[in-house]
């Protein structure tokens, strides 16, 4: 019987995390990966850390370099997918070419969204995404300079303390507050002061109303009628999911619609990472995820069920890590809610460090940190999705949260062994 042929879209950390799952479950199985870029596999997470040669190119791609090695992975550059034509199993490319599989993982990960903005060209800005486009900002900072963000994300922020570190003066444009998403005002306000201290400006409240050339710089004229002229615009404003033209999987808030297995509504081709829209951990609603732990859980969970294992996804559980300047912090779950009659909330301070616990019923359901360098986000993360009690040990996890946060883990793990 011939060894089955599976086919991933993409090569991103979902994508490696499904082959890794794929050939756990299946030694002899033929894997190929497809992408559309001309490099090695790697993380675009870790990007930023290259802006001030935190990480080199070299390292970059390493891992991705020894696990198509390992993994006996065959990977195909430069190939952009244009259709999925499921009823003869095969995918279209872009030069008109097809390849046949017998289990297709759509892992295409999102592109930036570009808001509109008057007079802006293409070649005015700059983004921050992929391996090119890093290559294309990088080698227009051959000196210090000039350089507005306009974004108030993770991308925006961690590109903008690498800019800073670099020598660069740099102005991020926040629409509302910077990353209100994921952190509570306090704990932003903290990263604000760090970002003055360095030399970085921040302009929130504010959109980028028109954009007009002067020479080799860009005037920027924000929505407070402020002006802004630098050398460089970065536009970070979010991303949205890249999709394969195929009108047969339903698509919900932009992603592809999956279910617990990570599976689509056509045989044998799933989806996972940014471009799938998974069900919520919470309740059940589908919807895309973009953050780094989720797109590798649903990559492992998607190859392991495309190898023949039933492994059914838990759903997705939003989760932050920022370390910026000497300032660290972490969200995990649901963590903009107030104290009420469903949800108990814990919080202590202690000089520069902060913790905020968040309960419904007997588990813990959100955690905020910040400073609190000996406690990995991970632990917190598996009491959630594990659904583990801790009525009892509320406020010993907040006192001592890494200590009784492994206990109760190690607790469980006994427990379920008997």
């Amino acid at each position: 019987m011939d060894s089955c042929k599976h086919l991933i879209i993409g090569a991103g950390p979902a994508a490696l995390a499904a082959a890794q799952a794929i050939r756990t479950c299946d030694k002899a199985a033929g894997i190929t990966l497809v992408t559309r870029e001309e490099t090695l596999p790697y993380s675009p997470a870790v990007l930023p850390y290259l802006l001030n040669e935190e990480l080199t190119e070299k390292e970059l791609f390493a891992k991705g370099r020894d696990l198509l090695a390992a993994l006996k992975i065959n990977l195909i550059c430069c190939k952009e997918v244009a259709a999925v034509l499921h009823e003869t199993k095969e995918v279209k490319f872009t030069s008109g070419q097809c390849q046949a599989y017998d289990k297709l993982l759509i892992a295409t990960g999102a592109a930036p969204q570009i808001p509109a903005i008057e007079n802006l060209e293409p070649d005015q800005i700059y983004t921050f995404r992929t391996f090119s486009d890093f290559e294309k900002l990088h080698r227009t900072l051959t000196d210090k300079q000039t350089v507005a963000i306009y974004g108030a994300g993770l991308v925006a922020v961690e590109a903008a303390e690498k800019l800073c570190m670099a020598g660069h003066r740099v102005t991020i444009i926040a629409r509302s507050s910077l990353l209100r998403k994921y952190f509570s005002p306090k704990n932003v306000a903290v990263l604000e002061q760090a970002f003055s201290r360095h030399g970085g400006r921040i302009r929130t409240n504010n959109t980028l109303a028109s954009v007009r050339k002067v020479e080799d710089k860009l005037e920027l004229m924000l929505s407070n009628n402020e002006k802004l002229v630098v050398d460089r615009l970065l536009v970070a404003t979010g991303v949205t999911p890249n999709l394969i033209d195929n009108d047969l999987i339903p698509v919900i808030e932009g992603g592809l619609k999956v279910g617990r297995h990570m599976e689509t509504n056509l045989p044998d081709i799933y989806a996972a990472g940014d471009v799938a829209a998974a069900p919520s951990f919470y309740d059940g609603r589908n919807a895309p995820c973009p953050i780094l732990p989720e797109a590798v859980l649903q990559g492992k969970i998607a190859g392991a069920n495309m190898a023949g294992k039933v492994v059914e996804y838990s759903g997705w559980i939003p989760g932050n890590y920022l370390r910026c300047f000497d300032e660290s912090l972490f969200s995990v779950g649901l963590t903009g809610i107030q104290s009420g009659s469903r949800y108990k909330t814990l919080e202590k301070q202690a000089g520069g460090s902060s913790l905020k616990l968040i309960f419904t019923d007997d588990c813990l359901v959100g955690v905020e940190a910040l400073n609190m360098k000996l406690i990995h986000p991970g632990v917190f993360l598996n009491l959630i999705r594990k659904k583990i009690p801790v009525t009892e040990y509320q406020e010993l996890l907040l006192a001592k949260p890494r200590e009784t946060a492994c206990w109760l883990m190690l607790k469980q793990g006994k427990t379920q062994a008997v």
